[in-house]
């Protein structure tokens, strides 16, 4: 059967780009996400309803889990933060970050901007004698924004 423009899209396909460069192999990624706060105010006299207000709105640190693979670019630019080399002026420090998702040909047909990110976690993967699992690490990133793309 024959997609069509308007079915949903799968959430398996989807890859993080630094400065133009695909980084491929993620097996998650969460919290791209965006929450605005509300103000209640209960106006005098008006006993049916609360008003309700936007406030400032807030940007989640986004997650990013993948196979440990021979890249280091992940780790590289956490250390850059964590040494104190984070500078809007050093393009390896501040990159260019997208998430894009990918339909089922690979095609990109979305993709997330993110405004002024930094990493601010990275996890190394868990080793176990025993076990059999594919080394996994974990790269969050915080952010000011999100700029929505096709």
């Amino acid at each position: 059967m024959a997609r069509r423009n308007d079915d949903p899209l799968s959430n398996f396909r989807f890859s993080l780009e630094l400065d133009q460069v695909r980084v491929a192999g993620f097996a998650e990624c969460t919290g791209l996400q965006l929450e605005t706060k509300v103000f209640e105010y209960k106006e005098g006299g008006n006993n049916a309803t609360t008003l309700k207000f936007p406030e400032a709105s807030s940007y989640g640190n986004i997650t990013l889990k993948r196979g440990v693979s021979k890249s280091n670019d992940l780790m590289a630019w956490q250390l850059d933060v964590a040494t104190g080399n984070f500078s809007k002026n050093k393009r390896s420090s501040n990159p260019n970050v997208a998430i894009i998702l990918m339909n089922e040909k690979g095609d990109p047909v979305r993709r997330w901007n993110l405004v002024r990110p930094f990493p601010v976690k990275w996890v190394g993967p868990d080793f176990k004698a025993s076990g059999n699992e594919i080394a996994i690490e974990t790269l969050e990133i915080a952010h000011e924004g999100i700029e929505p793309k096709q």
